[in-house]
């Protein structure tokens, strides 16, 4: 079950059921920006062991490259070409930081968190809009007219400032929730790709060395 719509009309009825609503919005962006937050440190994590990995084989692969056999003939042999292969490991997770953990990093910190701040703002201004209606609705009838007029022109001040806000608010919770399908999709596509091509190569190598010994 998706998300409910959020319909900019519904920011001037400020009824229960838009409340609602948007309480289910924000649920999901403090939801994804908990998941986001674990699966970086996860990411970081994992793309450290492969760095760790990849470093221990290209220093085994210039162990072995540093220790040149004397053969007849000029052509390089098969094993020399695999470790070679050495170095692609290493280069095929260069980029996969860049790959996953930056793009996740900005999208949480410019996205989620410019409607966290946009949030904070919505509470604060629906906290003012409620204290001056309460205001409004204990005065006297009895107050001379010039300051009834007064009280209402502070209410429509302050309601048409929180309409504004709100709708502010409302526009970025659907424009992250939008984002929210490439900004973090697609960086987790994309290193999936690349962890993929990583035990792709990886393969190929320990292949090719195998079949050299056969």
């Amino acid at each position: 079950m998706g998300l409910p719509a959020l319909e900019f009309s519904d920011c001037y009825l400020d009824s229960p059921q838009f409340r609602d609503r948007l309480r289910s919005h924000e649920l999901e962006l403090d939801k994804t920006n908990k998941f986001i937050k674990e699966l970086i440190k996860d990411g970081k994590a994992l793309i450290q062991a492969l760095k760790c990995l990849s470093t221990a084989k290209r220093k085994f692969a210039d162990s072995l490259n540093d220790f040149k056999f004397q053969c007849i003939g000029d052509a390089e042999t098969d094993d020399e070409i695999c470790i070679g292969g050495c170095y692609r490991l290493h280069q095929c997770i260069e980029n996969a930081n860049d790959v996953l953990i930056t793009p996740l990093e900005r999208f949480r910190k410019e996205q989620i968190s410019a409607a966290k701040v946009r949030r904070k703002k919505y509470d604060k201004e629906t906290e003012k809009y409620c204290a001056v209606l309460e205001k409004h609705l204990s005065l006297s009838a009895k107050k001379k007219e010039s300051h009834l007029h007064e009280a209402d022109n502070q209410v429509d001040h302050v309601r048409q400032h929180f309409y504004e806000v709100s709708l502010e608010y409302v526009f970025k919770v659907q424009e992250v929730q939008e984002r929210k399908m490439f900004d973090f999709v697609e960086p987790v596509r994309k290193h999936r790709f690349l962890f993929i091509f990583f035990l792709f190569i990886a393969f190929k190598q320990y292949k090719g060395s195998f079949n050299s010994f056969c």
